[in-house]
């Protein structure tokens, strides 16, 4: 299966992809060796940055890890095909698509084998550019939030995350969908198998933290405290206490703290 990370921070942050947490699991050490993609929020737009190539040996995740993307929303994916096309651009994660002026990207880890014959998910304004049903799933979901929503909904949770959670739980009964979806403001997370957070509080002005595989860079804030939610496959330290998300709920998150 491929793997999930976002952050959440409460001011921005730099999560800084080494060649540790892409590297080792995506063609070294691990199977993950489809692609691997990067999202930055950047205002309600977001920098996305992916390559249908492994992240092993990437000229251009090394541009990126010497960079200072700082962001309060960051969510990625590395990726292990399971459509035939695998070193293709187009099916590459995140994905992006805008609603009301606002970008939303996601990405999923799981097969839904159901979902492209399935006439609940056939685009009408949203089409996928690749082949894979997580676009494919994900354009249903922009078209599903475009009817349901007027365009000053569209950062409305209350309104917007019953309609997640109906399309999140139709997903589920064809397959496995674990995803993560930001929509510039909020961080949606949703566990069909495995997917873990941590939140917590970050009281020096600036503070790394993580594994030899990520580092987060805290920006400096007037109290000396900010605080941050991380989402992983996967824990990615040993001394902290990661939480399961609950299967089957979509699970807010907002400047760093889990909110729904």
């Amino acid at each position: 299966m491929c793997e999930l990370f976002a952050l959440s921070s409460e001011r921005p942050a730099n999560a800084t992809f080494s060649l540790g947490v892409f590297g080792e699991r995506g063609g070294r050490l691990g199977p993950h060796k489809d692609g691997w993609g990067v999202a930055f929020k950047e205002g309600r737009d977001f920098r996305l940055i992916k390559e249908a190539a492994p992240a092993s040996d990437s000229a251009c995740l090394r541009f990126v890890e010497s960079q200072e993307f700082r962001s309060e929303i960051v969510l990625s994916h590395i990726r292990l095909a399971s459509v035939p096309r695998v070193n293709s651009y187009t099916n590459t994660h995140p994905f992006a698509r805008e609603l009301y002026g606002a970008c939303h990207v996601f990405a999923h880890n799981g097969d839904m084998p159901g979902v492209l014959g399935d006439s609940r998910f056939a685009p009408a304004w949203n089409f996928p550019l690749g082949e894979t049903d997580s676009e494919w799933s994900f354009c249903a979901l922009m078209d599903r939030l475009r009817r349901a929503l007027a365009p000053d909904e569209v950062l409305n949770v209350p309104k917007k995350l019953p309609v997640i959670q109906n399309w999140a739980n139709e997903l589920a009964q064809g397959g496995t969908a674990n995803f993560l979806l930001s929509d510039s403001e909020y961080l949606y997370a949703h566990c069909s198998t495995k997917l873990f957070y941590i939140e917590r509080q970050c009281l020096a002005p600036r503070e790394s933290f993580g594994s030899a595989s990520l580092r987060v860079a805290l920006e400096p804030a007037q109290d000396g405290a900010q605080h941050v939610s991380l989402i992983a496959t996967q824990p990615l330290t040993t001394n902290e206490a990661w939480l399961a998300l609950p299967p089957g709920e979509v699970v807010v998150f907002h400047r760093g703290r889990r909110i729904f």
